[in-house]
C-alpha cells in the first residue's frame, strides 16, 4: 500500500478562526466532496462537520448495528434457557448496576 494512501480517508481540517472568516466556503466544500472538515482549535480537534446525509446514513447503520447486538443477546439468552441455565432475577433490575 502506498504510505500517502492511509491519509486519503483523513478529513480536510480548518482552525476556529477560518470557520470565523469562510464558514460559507468551507459548509460548501463539505457539501460538494462529502469529506468531513474537522475544526482545530488550539491545536487540537474541537468540532467535525459533516454532510447531513453523511451523518443521517452513519446514524442508520449505528442503530443497525444496536438492533443486531439486542438480537444476538435475545437468540443467546433463549439458548441458554432451553439449556437450563437461566436464572430468574430475584430483586429489582437496578440492583444489576449497584456497586455496593
Amino acid at each position: 500500500m502506498d504510505n500517502l494512501a492511509i491519509f486519503a480517508n483523513f478529513p480536510d481540517t480548518a482552525s476556529a478562526r477560518e470557520i470565523q472568516r469562510n464558514y460559507r466556503t468551507l459548509f460548501n466544500r463539505v457539501k460538494k466532496t462529502r469529506k468531513p472538515l474537522l475544526i482545530i482549535s488550539n491545536n487540537k480537534p474541537d468540532v467535525a462537520v459533516v454532510n447531513y446525509d453523511d451523518l443521517a446514513a452513519l446514524i442508520r447503520q449505528f442503530i443497525r448495528y444496536e438492533e443486531r447486538l439486542a438480537l444476538a443477546g435475545i437468540t443467546e439468552s433463549r439458548r441458554q434457557w432451553r439449556k437450563g441455565k437461566f436464572e430468574v432475577l430475584k430483586g429489582k433490575l437496578t440492583d444489576l448496576w449497584d456497586e455496593n
